[in-house]
């Protein structure tokens, strides 16, 4: 058992309760940094996150509004991973302006992004309407570059994540040249061994909508 996991076992349901309004009392002093770890770690511990109150919800979000525009390609990918793994309260109460500024982060950092943030990124926005209807013409093409550019390095969920959220990304996947498809293509034959059902499952589902991308598999790469 980890140190969070420990934590949580040990933490009473008034200890979460007292947690969460401390939370939201510090929210209107959070950096980026902080106000991200704190999303990352309520996604993580659903007795926490299920204590947050609408108001509670509310300052995380104009914390997430204020330092957008503060965050680096980590903080980025991380934020937008836990609005959309939270309850839904989380990524409702984010302003049009907090997404906006998201967006300006997005694409400000896509060019550092790892092979980690892309896949994170991409996930997170393929299932918050609200988030992606913010992002730029530009932003898009940065984060189609940065496919190409961290592709062979992904996992076997970060590629099987990022061939998913291209379906549904019609802006980013309209971007991506060969390169990145053959990219995404190696990533894939090198992880195949080691993906999960659902991974695989994914994976061939999202060939199936993506014409280019099963393209780029080698004739060996067939089966996976």
């Amino acid at each position: 058992m980890g140190k969070l996991e420990a934590v949580a076992a040990a933490t009473s349901p008034s200890g979460w309760v007292g947690l969460a309004e401390r939370v939201e009392g510090a929210a209107g002093n959070m950096n980026a940094h902080q106000v991200t770890k704190t999303l990352n770690a309520l996604c993580k511990l659903g007795e926490a996150a299920g204590t947050i109150s609408p108001s509670g919800w509310a300052s995380l979000a104009e914390a997430v509004g204020r330092n957008a525009r503060e965050m680096d390609p980590q903080n980025v990918a991380i934020t937008y991973n836990a609005l959309s793994k939270l309850d839904a309260a989380a990524a409702a109460a984010v302003s049009p302006s907090g997404w906006a500024g998201l967006a300006e982060a997005v694409g400000r950092n896509a060019d550092e992004m790892n092979s980690l943030n892309v896949p994170n990124t991409l996930n997170a926005l393929s299932r918050l309407d609200a988030a992606s209807a913010a992002v730029s013409h530009s932003a898009w093409a940065g984060l189609a570059e940065a496919v190409q550019n961290v592709s062979r390095e992904m996992t076997a969920q970060g590629a099987a994540n990022t061939l998913n959220a291209l379906v549904k990304l019609e802006a980013v996947k309209a971007e991506i040249l060969p390169s990145g498809w053959a990219g995404l293509a190696v990533a894939v034959e090198g992880a195949a061994r080691e993906m999960k059902p659902q991974e695989l499952a994914n994976t061939i589902s999202a060939y199936g909508h993506l014409d280019a991308a099963a393209a780029a598999v080698s004739p060996s790469g067939w089966p996976f």
